[in-house]
């Protein structure tokens, strides 16, 4: 009993340690106090647990069921996938194991920062992407379809070059010396560094948190709106009201996304816009709209599962299967 005490105190200290010692380098220090630091922390990691769980329950159905034979359905799967993995990769890195080697991480701080801070930006603009050539792919099947032309099973391909290609566009300039990689609110991870710097690039670094947010935006909600003119003009087949039916569901889980982003990304946008105009002037945001802004955003994949759930009737029955068992699932996979 004393040395689960013990070993408890420890992992708490370390953790203090860390915060306070990450803290001195970090703009936002004064932001948060101890407690509302670890209230954030801790909302952080619930919200990455229900997202994993609930994550891997919807990727199972389209991995391991008949929708994996669905291009669709597996170009959907990009999107649910990624932000499945990157919920669950951060829950593993707060557990007690990786508080125990600080003096090699802060030996290594910088450079941490500079490596973490470029995963994490290629990883969600990644994520992003995905999302967003999910609605570009509604709006090709519908385009090939009212023009009666084949669908090219290589487009599938060219959706994730381009993923790979934007994610590294917009993450890369950092390591060149355009733009930096700095702390985030809660000082304990990294992100592109929010306050631009003073000279040139300013307007480079500006233009990637455009690039990133407005235009996927934009871009996914001009995709859909066109896709739904399109399948208007569809005939009353079957095929074609599968189709239909799908896009309605890419609607519902992008709708879902965009307002689960919308808060962190308004805040972050108006503390660039405040750094483009304000010259040095303190930043006034509030601790409690940043810790569910946090938390919403990172809570994305768990809403995502639960409007497929919901909404697409062939999820819906293939997590049924999935919850009731595997054998059954692959059998009836089989049969249909």
């Amino acid at each position: 009993m004393y040395c689960g005490t013990s070993s408890t105190l420890s992992i708490s200290q370390n953790i203090s340690k860390r915060l306070k010692m990450v803290a001195q380098n970090c703009m936002w220090s004064d932001l948060f106090d101890d407690q509302s630091r670890a209230n954030l922390e801790g909302g952080y990691v619930a919200t990455g647990i229900i997202s994993s769980l609930l994550g891997i329950w919807l990727n199972l159905a389209l991995l391991l069921t008949n929708l994996r034979s669905d291009l669709s359905y597996r170009n959907l799967a990009f999107f649910t996938v990624i932000a499945c993995l990157r919920r669950a990769i951060s829950v593993v890195t707060h557990l007690p194991l990786f508080n125990y080697s600080e003096s090699l991480k802060y030996e290594t701080q910088d450079i941490s920062c500079d490596i973490s801070g470029f995963w994490d930006s290629f990883w969600s603009v990644y994520e992003v992407e995905c999302l967003t050539h999910v609605c570009i792919e509604r709006y090709v099947i519908a385009k090939y379809t009212t023009r009666g032309w084949q669908i090219q099973k290589n487009h599938y391909i060219l959706y994730q070059g381009l993923c790979l290609f934007f994610a590294s566009l917009y993450s890369l300039p950092p390591l060149f010396g355009v733009g930096q990689f700095g702390y985030d609110f809660s000082c304990q991870s990294c992100v592109l560094d929010m306050v631009l710097p003073a000279t040139w690039q300013r307007y480079v670094v500006l233009a990637i948190f455009l690039l990133r947010s407005v235009k996927s935006t934009g871009f996914m909600l001009t995709m859909l709106i066109w896709a739904t003119n399109l399948e208007a003009k569809y005939d009353e087949s079957e095929k074609l009201m599968k189709e239909i039916r799908f896009t309605k569901s890419v609607i519902v889980i992008t709708i879902v996304n965009l307002l689960c982003w919308m808060p962190i990304a308004a805040i972050r946008g108006w503390v660039v816009l405040s750094s483009l105009l304000s010259d040095g002037a303190p930043f006034q945001l509030s601790v409690s709209a940043i810790q569910w802004a946090v938390w919403i955003h990172w809570a994305a994949p768990a809403f995502t599962t639960i409007a497929m759930f919901l909404v697409d009737a062939k999820t819906h029955q293939k997590m049924i299967q999935i919850f009731k068992g595997g054998d059954k699932t692959d059998k009836l996979a089989k049969d249909e």
